[in-house]
């Protein structure tokens, strides 16, 4: 599956962790993951990030104050990604990576993760919120029936198996 994934500029760090875990996800055939590290050097911007999102099915927002406060991120990038998500097109899944006021936006109308919402930087262990991430990540990837989930490549047998948490 095609992922684009918007963030703040700010929150390059958070981008950076999701990258690194996702690195399995990623390995499987799962998922392949565009960011606007993708533009070249003299590359049209907004050509460029409309053509990722309209190849992409899940659109991934790093939430925090400062990508709500995003003029980009928010009003080009979210309200085109909700425009093709209302087409059923692409699914938006709202990452919470900052205490913000999320729940006053559309996001509120999306299942937020890591778990229950709370933002990974309030975390006692940064490593155990993307793992809750990435969980969630996985289990919206196993479900290829819903149309528009297709997994980018082969996927191994190892992907198969699932480690037990406390």
């Amino acid at each position: 599956m095609n992922a684009f994934i918007s963030y703040s500029h700010v929150d390059q760090a958070h981008l950076t962790n999701l990258e690194k875990h996702l690195g399995q996800v990623k390995r499987d055939g799962l998922l392949n993951l565009w960011t606007d590290h993708a533009i070249e050097a003299g590359g049209n911007l907004d050509a460029e990030i409309t053509k990722a999102l309209n190849s992409s099915e899940l659109f991934i927002a790093l939430l925090s104050p400062d990508y709500i406060n995003s003029g980009y991120c928010y009003e080009k990038e979210f309200k085109f990604a909700q425009k093709l998500h209302k087409q059923g097109k692409l699914k938006i899944v709202p990452v919470i990576v900052e205490p913000c006021d999320w729940h006053n936006t559309p996001f509120s109308d999306l299942k937020a993760i890591p778990k229950d919402g709370k933002p990974i930087s309030t975390w006692n262990n940064l490593n155990t919120a993307f793992l809750d991430v990435i969980t969630n990540l996985r289990s919206l990837l196993s479900k290829e029936d819903n149309g528009f989930l297709k997994p980018t490549g082969n996927t191994t047998t190892a992907s198969k198996y699932r480690a037990q948490r406390d």
